[in-house]
């Protein structure tokens, strides 16, 4: 993707970043070595490297003293909850003393809570609070998103939902794949009739969201309250046929059998993963086609002791990426550093692989190697510079905002 080369061999590019105390690329199987520069030409990565060798083949326009920051890719948050309205903050002292989630729920708390305020709210309204919840993340680093619908259980405030998800992408700047998470709960009017609601999601929500090109993936809760197994095949099979992809939450409090289903129908990921079974285990480790999602903050915030088994899947080889789940009931932050503290104190990882885990795993679990979550030549420059020097510190501090900097698509995001 490199500039035609000036007579004299040096080609023109936009902007050098220098000074950096490290530039990751980025796999922690084999990080790039000795790098403290980036060249960057039309929107893209043009060449990473020592400065004094970049200089030698590169004119920029522009300069940027990285002061001895890290530079890595921007952040991809490979699960979020950005469609609601207003967040469910009165909910969280009765967490913290000791209600479950399932026990908040059963009284008209949880998902169904922020099912009427998103019903209640106009298009527009609901726009500006996913566009604020945008400006959040990405002033915390992410720069993509996978962005789930599921907060309006309707065909039109699904379809509602995602407008917005899609209008917000396009006023902040941020990169957000939709998913219809349709089958997220079963709405007030359909109690006790999931296979009614099942049957609106198929007819007729399914092909109308496919026809306004409104999502990319479709996602269902697989738990006892929501959705199980046999509900959860028929919705996915339908979506499959109309060619969604696949995202599936499973294994967060039962072992119901989701985690199999998905590595079955070939899905993208399979997320939460806090009660995952051997039997489970085994059907991802057998695919290694179907990413597990961790997602560190949520026990963290519900006051679970149980985790996702981080070190037996790596061992495994399972694929995996860690996301924040950003949500307004049980993981309300918009910050993958925050989350990669959880991964680092609750799953065991090492501060390579949380930072791995929020660039390129999580875009190669969105179909976007290549483009996303790398600083190689040709991948978009989605850049930050952050406030560390080096990568042990990332996921160290707890409460704290490191990004100085953040690029996308070769700009600079001035103001979030």
């Amino acid at each position: 993707m490199a500039a035609k080369p000036q007579q004299n061999g040096v080609s023109p590019c936009e902007l050098m970043i220098y000074g950096a105390s490290d530039v990751l690329s980025w796999s922690p199987e084999n990080p790039l070595e000795a790098a403290d520069a980036v060249a960057v030409q039309g929107g893209r990565i043009a060449e990473v490297g020592r400065a004094r060798d970049l200089k030698r083949r590169w004119a920029p326009a522009q300069e940027r003293d990285a002061e001895g920051g890290l530079v890595c890719p921007g952040f991809v948050d490979g699960h979020t909850h950005p469609a609601f309205a207003v967040g469910r903050a009165s909910e969280y002292d009765l967490k913290c003393q000791g209600r479950t989630y399932q026990e908040i729920a059963a009284t008209g708390g949880g998902i169904l809570s922020s099912v009427r305020s998103v019903r209640a709210a106009s298009e527009a309204e609901l726009t500006a609070a996913v566009a604020r919840n945008f400006r959040r993340m990405l002033r915390h680093g992410t720069t993509t998103c996978e962005a789930k619908s599921g907060y309006g259980l309707s065909v039109a405030d699904e379809r509602k939902s995602l407008r917005a998800i899609r209008a917000a992408a396009a006023q902040t700047g941020m990169t957000a794949l939709p998913t219809f998470l349709g089958a997220h709960a079963v709405p007030e009017e359909f109690h006790g009739r999931a296979e009614k609601y099942l049957d609106l999601l198929c007819r007729e929500a399914l092909p109308a969201i496919k026809e306004e090109q409104l999502a990319r993936a479709a996602d269902v809760y697989i738990e006892d309250g929501a959705f199980s197994v046999a509900q959860a095949r028929r919705y996915l099979e339908c979506a499959r046929d109309l060619g969604f992809a696949l995202r599936i939450h499973a294994d967060q409090f039962s072992a119901l059998g989701g985690v199999q289903l998905a590595a079955e129908l070939g899905a993208e990921s399979v997320d939460h993963l806090e009660v995952l079974s051997d039997a489970g285990l085994e059907a991802l480790a057998l695919s290694r086609k179907t990413w597990a999602g961790l997602l560190p903050v949520v026990p963290h915030f519900l006051g679970q002791k149980t985790d996702a088994p981080a070190r037996k899947l790596i061992k495994s080889g399972v694929p995996w990426f860690v996301a924040t789940d950003f949500n307004p009931g049980s993981a309300y932050t918009p910050s993958l550093p925050e989350a990669a503290h959880f991964a680092r104190r609750r799953l065991g990882l090492t501060a390579a692989e949380a930072l791995f885990g929020v660039t390129a795993a999580a875009a190669d679990s969105l179909g976007l190697r290549g483009r996303k979550g790398r600083l190689t030549p040709g991948a978009d420059a989605d850049l930050l510079i952050l406030d560390l020097p080096d990568v042990a510190h990332f996921g160290y501090a707890l409460g704290e905002n490191p990004v100085r900097a953040v690029m996308q698509g070769g700009r600079w995001v001035e103001s979030v």
